[in-house]
């Protein structure tokens, strides 16, 4: 719970949060004795970032003002506003199709990452969802790299990657597209089908429902070896 309660002071990006939102932060029910525990927490955070180094706990600062509490960051040095940065800058050169600009910063953006958001974090309050936004974010970011490497021409040594991909989010379009764009691109329309019908299936017995319009209609461009509408797919 210590984890939780510092990377709920993180996410706030050096502003105050109040007891009561650091609170729902860390609990989905808060016990009765949520108050006193968290003061504890904090606490304990506070000696052991002291223990550290003094400089670190002393940016843990208790607000009189209003109540809660603030962790004080400098400039570009909380890894997700650096992360979230690069990350735009990179899909805003995607799509103006400048893709060795966008494949460099998104590139720098993913280097940031040692793991899912929130890795060894107890909680089920509302910081369990600003985790799961930041891991959608990296997802897009990966795809958004993989799409600028395809367009470079780095197909070949790309599909170990995405095939990785693919298996990490089996239920998500667009790896299963980059999947079969990689193929195709490589000589393998064959491999491309077989992907399709991979992805068919996986949509089916998760969810109970065909690939969307997308997937279909990228079938049919392999199957008439229309590499227009191919190439197309990818631009989101």
């Amino acid at each position: 719970m210590l984890r939780a309660v510092l990377a709920a002071l993180l996410l706030a990006g050096g502003q105050r949060v109040s007891n009561r939102k650091l609170v729902q932060s860390l609990w989905a029910t808060p016990p009765r004795s949520a108050l006193s525990n968290l003061r504890s927490y904090l606490a304990r955070v506070r000696a052991i970032l002291g223990n550290a180094d003094p400089r670190l706990a002393a940016r843990l600062v208790t607000v009189s003002d209003g109540g809660g509490y603030l962790f004080t960051l400098g400039p570009k040095e909380l890894d997700v506003n650096v992360f979230s940065d690069l990350a735009r800058r990179g899909q805003a050169h995607l799509r103006a199709g400048d893709h060795a600009p966008a494949a460099a910063l998104l590139h720098d953006a993913l280097a940031l990452w040692r793991g899912p958001a929130g890795d060894n974090i107890t909680a089920t309050g509302t910081i369990t969802q600003q985790l799961a936004d930041l891991d959608e974010q990296r997802i897009i970011a990966t795809e958004d790299f993989v799409d600028a490497r395809l367009a470079l021409g780095a197909t070949s040594s790309l599909l170990h990657d995405i095939r990785a991909l693919v298996l990490d989010q089996p239920l998500r379009d667009r790896p299963w597209e980059q999947l079969m764009r990689a193929l195709y691109l490589t000589g393998d329309p064959a491999g491309a089908l077989g992907a399709y019908q991979k992805a068919r299936r996986s949509f089916g017995e998760a969810l109970g429902i065909e690939p969307s319009g997308r997937l279909q209609q990228l079938q049919v461009a392999i199957l008439q070896r229309d590499d227009l509408v191919i190439a197309r797919h990818a631009f989101r």
